[in-house]
């Protein structure tokens, strides 16, 4: 029983890059400073189950757009159920490589990323490919919103945005602790 339990944890680290979902303390962290009293473009990268889509959905200007992105459509009954119960909402929702979905330069206000970063380093060209795919979607401005568990990737998300974070802030409260990184265009 045990050793399919550290399997299942295994599992989901490597795939998902969580053990479990994030905490409110790390939903408020990531979306604190963002201004959603203003119509914006905003872009969710690596829903899962949705923990950050839904507070983004609840705190969103009428008139903004929300785009929610997963590589897993496992996810998408729960995505689904947030946009059916907000229709007065933009949402749409989107299944694939981000980097399919960022084909539009200088498009979004906000993106917000739960991809786990760390996983991708075994190619670093596709690491590249993301975070330039990123860079290349915000609007001049725009405000790029990532956590890690580790420090990890801090130099990748500089060197290519070509320039050092505008912030960075720990969170405690969270299984495990998490840093999230900001990046303004």
């Amino acid at each position: 029983m045990s050793v399919n339990f550290y399997r299942q944890v295994r599992r989901t680290i490597r795939e998902d890059g969580m053990i479990m979902s994030s905490s409110p303390y790390l939903v408020n962290a990531m979306l604190d400073d963002i201004d959603f009293s203003v119509p914006a473009s905003l872009l969710e990268v690596g829903s899962g189950k949705g923990v950050f889509t839904r507070e983004i959905i609840r705190r969103m200007h009428p008139r903004s757009t929300l785009d929610v992105n997963d590589i897993k459509s496992e996810y998408n009954p729960w995505i689904e159920a947030l946009i059916d119960s907000h229709p007065e909402k933009q949402v749409r929702l989107h299944n694939g490589c981000v980097t399919q979905l960022l084909q539009e330069r200088e498009h979004y206000d906000v993106i917000v990323s739960s991809l786990p970063l760390k996983n991708l380093e075994y190619d670093p060209a596709l690491l590249y490919r993301v975070l330039g795919a990123m860079r290349d979607g915000l609007k001049p401005g725009g405000v790029y919103l990532q956590y890690q568990y580790f420090r990890s990737n801090k130099q990748d998300v500089e060197k290519v945005f070509g320039k050092k974070l505008s912030g960075v802030d720990f969170v405690l409260l969270n299984v495990l602790p998490a840093f999230v990184y900001r990046m303004v265009k």
